[in-house]
């Protein structure tokens, strides 16, 4: 009876029914938990950190590389790459690898004039495209 008194004036959602919260505890925002990250001393890789980890993974032994991907105490982007590179699509990743790491090679395209003339805008955007296309063909 006296627990009855007590919450006679409460403003709770029986009175308040529009103050119910239906989609549960709000979620978690990145920067929340980077400043957890940061408390327990885990600090943000740089770019460079990151390409050297992936031209320093191509270089493992297929062992070594197993015993890393297999060793829970290693960092997610290591087991991850890892996995990657000893699956059946190994070629294609250190492919992607090598791409980020050093970069792409440039590709050089001549624009060659049209029967001795300037080329329109119009003749310049058709010639872009076909080119383009042929390219795409030579590379597969």
């Amino acid at each position: 009876m006296g627990r009855k008194d007590i919450y006679k004036d409460a403003k709770g959602f029986d009175k308040n029914p529009q103050n119910i919260n239906r989609t549960g505890l709000n979620r978690k925002l990145i920067s929340s938990v980077n400043v957890n990250l940061e408390n327990l001393g885990y600090k943000e890789a740089t770019k460079n950190d990151i390409i050297s980890c992936y031209l320093r993974l191509i270089q493992l032994t297929i062992p070594e590389l197993e015993s890393m991907v297999k060793d829970n105490s290693q960092p997610a982007l290591v087991r991850i790459v890892g996995k990657e590179i000893l699956s059946g699509k190994g070629f294609d990743v250190i492919e992607k690898i090598l791409d980020r790491g050093i970069g792409k090679p440039t590709q050089n395209v001549e624009m060659k004039q049209i029967q001795d003339k300037d080329m329109t805008p119009e003749e310049t955007r058709d010639f872009v495209i076909s080119t383009l296309k042929e390219l795409k063909k030579s590379d597969e």
